[in-house]
């Protein structure tokens, strides 16, 4: 039924590790408005970068054009806020973790269905991937800074089956922001709301509380080989 299975990157595949213990965990600061509009603003200029040097002539304003200029010049569009990190292979494994269910579900999935990433990111993320030991398992990898778009835009996602070549009916979509899980259902898209952090229903806001949750990724397996 599914042919091919989207990931978000960051806090779906892995996460930022605290200093101390080995646990991949859902931080203070990804929760409440705040950091909804942190993640928006973010998602902006990642697609206004993205649309000043993949897009059109002329599609991005001459603002746009200075922006992307300036990210380009002081680094921010290759590295982004994991600069320090990127310099040494250690201090990304240190300081970023794969959750402990991502290696055995991507090698359970790729034996059945396509899989692909449609991030909001900035270009550095293709890196991380690697050096998480990650990228050999998409087959396509959709990064907002890239591609001039970010979710949860449906053209992001219309991009990224457009990849894989396949319709929003056939793939199943999963990300840890509840508004992106909501714009890909909207589509078509079979998606999932990745919440791994113990979450009361009272803090869920309204809109949101109609969308199917998962709270690992093991459940995304039972889906793609239609057991559940």
């Amino acid at each position: 039924m599914y042919q091919a299975v989207y990931f978000d990157a960051f806090n779906t595949l892995f996460s930022l590790r605290y200093p101390v213990g080995s646990d991949a965990r859902q931080l203070p600061m990804q929760k409440g408005a705040l950091s909804d509009f942190l993640h928006r603003f973010d998602a902006y200029l990642q697609a206004a970068y993205g649309r000043a040097h993949a897009g059109p002539p002329g599609e991005a304003s001459p603002f746009v054009h200075l922006f992307a200029a300036f990210a380009d010049l002081t680094g921010l569009s290759k590295t982004g806020p994991f600069s320090l990190l990127l310099r040494k292979e250690g201090l990304v494994r240190h300081w970023l973790t794969v959750y402990t269910d991502v290696l055995s579900t991507l090698q359970t999935l790729g034996q059945v269905c396509r899989l692909g990433i449609i991030s909001n990111a900035w270009p550095h993320m293709v890196r991380v991937l690697d050096l998480l030991g990650l990228s050999s398992y998409f087959e396509s990898v959709t990064i907002s800074a890239q591609v001039g778009l970010s979710k949860p835009n449906p053209a992001i996602y219309e991009l990224a089956l457009r990849t894989l070549r396949i319709h929003a009916e056939q793939a199943i979509f999963v990300d840890d922001m509840p508004a992106n899980v909501a714009a890909a259902e909207r589509m078509g898209v079979r998606a999932l709301w990745l919440v791994r952090a113990p979450t009361s229903e009272r803090d869920i806001p309204a809109r949101y509380r109609c969308l199917t949750q998962i709270h690992s990724l093991e459940p995304v397996i039972a889906l793609a080989l239609g057991t559940q």
